[in-house]
């Protein structure tokens, strides 16, 4: 099934016409999860999102899925169990997007843990996660560790921790959730923003929505509401006219981008922070290396969140300290981004950011309003289960069935649900389509069992099938693909959050891959030259801001 413009305009009167059971406002991973679960039950399911799909936290993360090493430390051993139980779970119904990843965690003469502190408390990881790890973790000398990781710094070096998380790409995970829900009769809308909510004998009937691109209000008939907005959660209840709900206290994580060549990495490193000993991860990416993250209590505009330049100095201190053969100054960063967790405000207000426990809270009100905050990306599939179980409990309904996510792939893994087939895909397509390696495996990673659907775009033009932003691996159908199938709305959807290439192309490469995308998806959304350049402008705009953190250089007097 499509989803694409023709769709939207028919969810759009489905949504005026017809009565809803639920009502999802939020399409960011919680929400898409909550969507999706609901939707497999049977119930009938709206999501309203106010801007794109995965806009906000859920495109902007560590990309990983992970069981929560650190946690162990807190002696959350709950959490660390669930989260390891979700990884596996997910590394086999999302295979292709959600893949396993080394860690090397080094230890030094003077670093907080020793090394068979470290190896122990991995060997307890390794129980809690069932044994179900990619692989369980090894202990390193010194020297195998540098063998690993030559870039690390030597002196004083006692050896390192290897042990197996996943990667993912965030925001596809959350589309290509929200995607299942839409091919099983669910409707869900980017640009659709929750306004006001209709009661009538204790009970909510109606919830106003406010249609972003046509202008026009729409009043949804539904039984209940839930809101998993994020850190917009509280401002939606507001709007609703619900008390009680979460209290939240949104902190700010920072990731920055920086070329292969200045960090070139086999695996992800995790390091303390000299200055405060908190995780920060390097993470090899698309042909790049991630460096993140920061975590500060945030203040400001929830859709305005940018790396500053102390976010970024904070960043490079740590890998200068922990890679000293790294030669790299802030103007050599490709991309930045930066995101708000969703935190519970603690009832110990002396907790550091970094302390704030990660876990979730949903509430009720018995009026049908449902909401959900906190958490983390890994378990968002029980955090799901957990708001549409409230939601129904409030409803009143009986004999709806159980949640069947557990057991159900994302509709892209079809057949792709273990190593041996990602590869053989791989290969497949490297054969039929002579695809270079990192192309064909990005493609499988991507689209998985689709990816045949997505090539086919480019049978009346071969030209689709060139990279978009060499040498980066990314096909110029992927553009049009994401119009047409995935809900992309502006070209800010497609080079975001259907692709990532706006945060590895910057300057005046980047304007070319915005001119030219701009013409692939106008070709396929219909837009004039103005609405083109439009586009185009937005693009140029948003990278000067994701980049004002950078400050050139003064030249010497």
């Amino acid at each position: 099934m499509s989803f694409g413009p023709k769709e939207r305009l028919q969810a759009i009167d489905r949504l005026a016409s017809d009565r809803f059971d639920l009502v999802v406002v939020g399409g960011g991973i919680t929400g898409a999860g909550i969507f999706r679960d609901a939707v497999l039950r049977g119930l009938k399911v709206a999501l309203v999102e106010r801007d794109d799909f995965a806009f906000g936290t859920s495109s902007r993360s560590s990309k990983l899925v992970h069981g929560g090493l650190r946690y162990l430390e807190q002696y959350n051993f709950g959490l660390v169990y669930e989260s390891t139980q979700e990884r596996a779970r997910l590394m086999t119904l999302a295979r292709h997007v959600v893949r396993p990843l080394g860690f090397v965690f080094p230890v030094w003469e003077g670093s907080k843990h020793g090394l068979w502190f470290m190896h122990m408390g991995l060997c307890l990881y390794d129980i809690l996660g069932s044994f179900k790890n990619y692989r369980l973790h090894r202990k390193l000398d010194s020297a195998q560790t540098l063998v690993e990781e030559p870039m690390l710094r030597k002196d004083g070096l006692k050896g390192a921790l290897h042990y197996y998380d996943a990667i993912t790409d965030d925001a596809r995970l959350t589309i290509e959730t929200i995607i299942d829900g839409h091919r099983q009769g669910g409707l869900a809308l980017s640009r659709c923003e929750a306004r006001e909510a209709t009661f009538a004998d204790g009970r909510i009937r109606a919830l106003r929505v406010f249609d972003r691109i046509s202008q026009t209000e729409i009043d949804v008939q539904t039984q209940a509401v839930v809101a998993a907005a994020g850190p917009w959660t509280e401002s939606v209840l507001g709007v609703l006219g619900v008390d009680g709900g979460p209290r939240l206290r949104p902190t700010k994580g920072t990731h920055i981008v920086l070329p292969f060549s200045l960090l070139p990495l086999k695996q992800a490193v995790a390091v303390p922070h000299p200055a405060d000993g908190r995780t920060v991860f390097a993470i090899p990416w698309h042909g790049a290396t991630v460096v993140g993250t920061t975590d500060t209590d945030y203040e400001g505009p929830f859709d305005q969140v940018f790396a500053s330049a102390q976010d970024v100095e904070y960043l490079l201190h740590v890998v200068r300290h922990t890679f000293p053969g790294f030669k790299g100054t802030a103007t050599d960063l490709l991309g930045t981004w930066a995101g708000l967790r969703p935190l519970l405000l603690a009832a110990d207000e002396g907790l550091t950011e970094s302390q704030i426990s990660r876990e979730h809270i949903v509430t009720t009100d018995a009026r049908g309003v449902v909401a959900i905050a906190g958490g983390k990306l890994t378990t968002y599939r029980l955090m799901a289960i957990e708001a549409v179980e409230a939601a129904i409990r409030v409803m009143g309904r009986r004999r709806v069935p159980k949640s069947t996510t557990a057991k159900r792939p994302l509709p892209y893994c079809a057949g792709l649900c273990n190593e041996a087939s990602v590869e053989a895909s791989t290969n497949l397509l490297m054969q039929n389509r002579s695809l270079p390696r990192p192309v064909a495996s990005r493609l499988i990673h991507t689209y998985g069992a689709e990816v045949s659907r997505v090539l086919a775009l480019a049978a009346d033009d071969p030209s689709l099938l060139k990279p978009l932003a060499a040498p980066w691996p990314f096909l110029r159908v992927e553009i049009a693909h994401a119009a047409l199938n995935e809900s992309a709305l502006t070209l800010q959807d497609a080079l975001c959050r259907r692709t990532p290439v706006f945060f590895l192309v910057p300057g005046a490469a980047g304007e070319a891959v915005y001119r030219d995308a701009a013409g692939i998806m106008g070709r396929v959304m219909g837009w004039d030259a103005d609405r083109q350049q439009a586009e185009i402008t937005s693009m140029m705009g948003l990278a000067r801001c994701h980049m004002a953190c950078v400050q050139p250089e003064a030249p010497p007097a």
